[in-house]
């Protein structure tokens, strides 16, 4: 049997279908921001990502502020409370705000408007990520390795300590009993 193999270099490139438009800055913008909210730092850096100079970044992302499109302090505070209904502690939130380009300023007073919103606390919180792990929790034989998984579940959330022994007092009864290493939470 004779193999022939085909060179792929000498294939002719396959055109699109579809003609490559240029879009103007402003329309990338829409379409970046059409996906989902994005924060004034996001929005430039991937304007930017789109070979588009800094400056040219700058003046989009001023001039849909100017349209409304982009909205630090709002999407702040969406992001907030998106996080904080899937379950998610303050710590983490925080964070994941911060990485994604949101002022202290604005994710502070996201937090502060949340809180006054919903009136609910972050052991209130807690307490519902420990609802749900219930079964999970309930799997472990040993209450002292039931409460340190527990715990271990809020540290990854993003929970801080105090609110973590709060809401484990809830839903185990008194918590005095336990010996937990202090790296189960990173410090701010």
């Amino acid at each position: 049997m004779i193999r022939i193999r085909f060179a792929m270099n000498d294939a002719e490139p396959k055109k699109s279908k579809r003609a490559k438009v240029k879009r103007s800055p402003l329309e990338l913008a829409a379409m970046m921001l059409s996906v989902r909210p994005l924060s004034r730092t996001e929005l430039k850096k991937k304007l930017h990502d789109k070979e588009l100079t800094w400056e040219v970044a700058e003046q989009t992302v001023l001039e849909c502020e100017r349209l409304g499109f982009v909205n630090d302090p709002e999407t702040a505070e969406s992001y907030v409370r998106s996080m904080r209904n899937r379950g998610d502690g303050s710590r983490k939130i925080r964070m994941k705000l911060r990485l994604r380009g949101f002022k202290k300023d604005d994710v502070e007073n996201a937090f502060q408007r949340d809180e006054e919103a919903s009136e609910r606390s972050e052991t209130e919180v807690a307490l519902n990520v420990l609802k749900r792990k219930r079964l999970t929790l309930e799997r472990e034989d040993n209450i002292l390795k039931r409460k340190n998984k527990a715990l271990r579940v809020l540290a990854s959330k993003g929970f801080p300590a105090d609110a973590a022994y709060k809401a484990l007092d809830l839903f185990f009864g008194r918590a005095d009993k336990l010996e937990l290493e202090d790296e189960d939470f990173p410090q701010e």
